[in-house]
């Protein structure tokens, strides 16, 4: 089941791809030459796409919103491993677990713990597998957890 939607977190990439284009194009409008324009380049290049600024500051956008959320979380997964970003909680009280990753496009998801069976935890990863075939619409047959 879907609660919230949290897609305008992907706005993170737009937003870093758009910080690449000005300063590319600040120095050609200028007309400061091809050395300086080519230093800017690989200044906002490494910035833009190689350093993973865009995936924190989608993390603590993620952490800070699932956060607030008045439910009681015994434990709490918070990933951040090459462009898959996440954060899920699980509720035993209500036998749930809650999901907002990439994998669900960052709407927050909320499964009960008996609808899935764990097929695999090693090396830092825990997978999920819905037992039964029966899935609505928007709903996820398999998820990974990473945890550290």
């Amino acid at each position: 089941m879907i609660i919230k939607n949290y897609k305008y977190i992907n706005l993170a990439y737009i937003a870093g791809f758009l910080i690449f284009l000005a300063c590319v194009c600040i120095p050609i409008f200028l007309k400061l030459g091809i050395f300086v324009t080519g230093i800017w380049f690989i200044f906002s290049f490494f910035i833009t796409f190689s350093s993973d600024i865009c995936e924190k500051t989608i993390q603590k956008e993620l952490n800070k919103r699932i956060s607030k959320i008045p439910v009681p979380k015994n434990q709490i997964f918070k990933w951040r491993r090459n462009r898959n970003i996440g954060y899920a909680f699980t509720d035993l009280s209500k036998g749930t677990i809650w999901i907002c990753s990439t994998q669900t496009k960052f709407e927050l998801h909320i499964y009960f713990l008996s609808e899935f069976n764990i097929i695999d935890e090693s090396f830092g990863k825990i997978h999920f597998r819905r037992t039964s075939n029966t899935i609505r619409e928007n709903e996820l047959r398999e998820f990974v957890i990473y945890h550290y």
